[in-house]
C-alpha cells in the first residue's frame, strides 16, 4: 500500500503536464499530494513542509542556486550577443558552411559528443551554440532539445573522464568494499561495464538515425512541420521574447559569440581545476554547480566587453538587456526549483527504497534480474527525477544479490541499472536534465517531453531485449547483433508507416 501511495503524487503530475501542458500548476499539484500524504493528510504540517523545503532550496548557495544564477547569467549573455549582431553574424558564417538541414543536425549531435564533461553543461553550451544553425534551417526547438538531451547523459555516463563517470566509480568502489568483491577495481568495472550500457549507445545512435532517415513520429512531427512554415510552437516563450530582441548595432562579428563561448567552456574546466586544488586527478570529483556560475559570471563581463567596444551599445542597452535575458530564463528557473521541491517531497515519500525492497525479497533468477533491473532503474528515475538518486540506490543493491550468487552478471547487472536511470531520466518531465535540455534549446519543457518520449521509448525495448539477450546468452557480441536486427526491423517499419516531412 505504502509503495502505491508513493507513486501517486509523479503520475498525477506527469498525466496532469499531458493534459493541460502547464507546467509548474502540474509541479504544484504533485508537490501538494505528495507533501499531503507525505504528512498524514495533516494541512499544515504539509504547507510548512512544501514553504521549509523551498526555502532550503533557495537558499543552498553551495548546489541550487549556482545552477539558477548560471541560467540567469546565460539568459543575459545571449542577449548581449543578440544585440550586438553576434548570433546573426556567427548563424550567416555557420549556415555558409553547412549546406543543408540534415548537417546542421549532425553539428548538434557531434558536439554533444565532443562535450562530455558534464550534462549539465554539456546541455546549456550546445543548446547555445546549435540554435542559430538549427533555426536557420527551420529545425524545431523541439528536435533540438531531444538531439541535446540525448547526447548528454548517454554521453558523460560512456566515459569515466566526467563528472558522472567520477561518481558512479567512487559507488562501485564503496559497493565492492562492502561485498568484498576483489576481481576489479571501481574504475576498472566501470571500463568493462561501457559496451554493456546499451540505452546510452542506442539512444546515441537512435539520434543519429532519426536525423540520417528523417524519422519524425508522434508529437515532433506535428513540430517540424510547423518549423517547416516559421511557425515552430514548441519554442518556449523566453526564446521568443529575444527573438523579438532587436540588435542596436550591426558591428557584433561571429568571433564574439565564439570566443564568449569559448572562454565560458575555459573559465568552467579552470574553475573545476581550481576547486581540485589544481590536481588533475580529482577534476571531476568536485561539484560543477560553482565552476559552471563562477564561470558565467565571468563570461558575462567578456560579453558586456564586446558589447560596448561596438561603441554603439549605451548603458541603457545593458540593463535592457539584463531585464530581457533574466525574463527569459525566470520561466524555466522557476520549473528547475518547483521540480526539485518535488524531488525531494518524493524522497519523503520513499519510492525509491520500496521498489528497492520489493526487488531484494522477490528473488530473481540472476539472467532474468538483469533486464528487470534495467526495467526498476528506469520506473525509479522517471517516478523520482533523478538518475544519480537512483545509482546511489539500486548499484549497491544489485551488488548485494549478486555478488553471492552469479558474481559472472554482477557488472552487467550494475550497467543495466544505469542505462534504466538514464532511460527514466529521459522519459521524466522532473528530470532536472530534461528541464535543462528544454532550456538550452528554449524549447517549452511540454514540447520536449512529450516529443523525445517515443525515442526515448523505443530506445529503451530496444535495449530491454538487449538486456534479456545478455542475460541468456552472457555474450555481447550476441547482444550486438540484436541490437543490429532491432535497429534494421525499427527503420523498416518506420519508412512504411510513416511519410518523411520534405525538407
Amino acid at each position: 500500500m505504502e509503495l502505491l501511495l508513493s507513486l501517486v503524487p509523479a503520475l498525477i503530475m506527469i498525466i496532469l503536464v499531458i493534459i493541460t501542458k502547464k507546467v509548474i500548476m502540474s509541479l504544484s499539484v504533485g508537490i501538494l499530494i505528495g507533501s499531503l500524504i507525505a504528512h498524514s493528510f495533516n494541512v499544515l504540517e504539509s504547507i510548512s513542509y512544501i514553504g521549509t523545503t523551498i526555502w532550503d532550496i533557495i537558499t543552498d548557495f553551495s548546489w541550487h542556486m549556482p545552477i539558477v544564477g548560471f541560467l540567469l547569467l546565460l539568459g543575459i549573455i545571449t542577449t548581449l550577443l543578440t544585440i550586438t549582431n553576434s548570433t546573426k553574424a556567427f548563424a550567416d558564417f555557420a549556415v555558409s558552411k553547412i549546406k543543408n538541414k540534415k548537417a546542421a543536425q549532425i553539428v548538434a549531435w557531434l558536439l554533444g559528443i565532443v562535450i562530455f564533461i558534464d550534462d549539465y553543461f554539456n546541455a546549456l553550451v550546445i543548446g547555445e551554440v546549435s540554435k542559430p544553425i538549427t533555426d536557420r534551417y527551420s529545425i524545431s526547438r523541439a528536435k533540438l532539445s531531444y538531439i541535446i538531451d540525448s547526447t548528454s547523459a548517454p554521453v558523460v555516463i560512456l566515459l569515466p573522464i566526467s563528472t558522472w563517470g567520477a561518481y558512479i566509480i567512487g559507488i562501485l568502489t564503496d559497493v565492492f568494499k562492502n561485498e568484498n568483491y576483489t576481481v576489479t577495481t571501481g574504475t576498472g568495472a566501470y571500463w568493462q561495464m561501457i559496451p554493456m550500457q546499451f540505452y546510452a549507445i542506442v539512444a546515441l545512435i537512435m539520434v543519429f538515425i532519426v536525423i540520417k532517415f528523417n524519422i519524425n513520429i508522434g508529437k515532433m512531427k506535428t513540430y517540424e512541420i510547423n518549423a517547416e512554415k516559421n511557425n515552430d510552437i514548441s519554442c518556449s516563450q523566453s526564446a521568443e521574447n529575444i527573438s523579438h530582441v532587436k540588435p542596436v548595432t550591426n558591428k557584433g562579428s561571429k568571433w564574439a559569440l565564439i570566443i564568449t563561448i569559448i572562454s565560458l567552456i575555459v573559465l568552467i574546466l579552470g574553475g573545476m581545476l581550481y576547486d581540485a586544488n589544481w590536481d588533475i586527478s580529482k577534476m571531476l570529483t568536485v561539484d560543477i554547480t560553482l565552476p559552471l556560475f563562477r564561470g558565467s559570471v565571468i563570461t558575462t563581463v567578456i560579453a558586456i566587453i564586446f558589447a560596448v567596444s561596438t561603441r554603439e551599445v549605451s548603458f541603457k542597452h545593458l540593463l535592457r538587456a539584463a531585464k530581457t535575458g533574466i525574463g527569459s530564463m525566470l520561466p524555466a528557473s522557476i520549473i528547475l526549483i518547483t521540480a526539485w521541491t518535488l524531488v525531494e517531497v518524493i524522497d519523503k515519500l520513499n519510492t525509491g527504497q520500496y521498489l528497492a525492497d520489493w526487488i531484494v525479497k522477490s528473488q530473481i533468477n540472476p539472467s532474468l534480474l538483469i533486464p528487470i533491473m534495467f526495467l526498476i532503474g528506469g520506473f525509479i528515475a522517471f517516478m523520482t527525477g533523478t538518475s544519480w538518486g537512483t545509482f546511489g540506490l539500486l548499484l549497491p543493491i544489485a551488488g548485494k544479490i549478486l555478488a553471492v550468487s552469479s558474481p559472472a552478471l554482477m557488472l552487467p547487472a550494475m550497467a543495466a541499472v544505469l542505462s534504466g536511470a538514464i532511460l527514466g531520466d529521459h522519459c521524466s518531465p522532473i528530470s532536472d536534465t530534461t528541464v535543462l535540455s528544454a532550456t538550452g534549446a528554449q524549447a517549452k519543457l511540454d514540447a520536449h517531453f512529450t516529443s523525445q518520449l517515443p525515442y526515448a521509448l523505443i530506445s529503451g525495448l530496444i535495449s530491454f531485449i538487449a538486456f534479456i539477450t545478455y542475460g541468456l546468452t552472457e555474450s555481447l557480441l550476441i547482444s550486438y547483433v540484436v541490437i543490429i536486427v532491432e535497429f534494421i526491423i525499427f527503420i523498416y517499419i518506420i519508412k512504411k508507416i510513416s511519410k518523411p516531412i520534405t525538407n
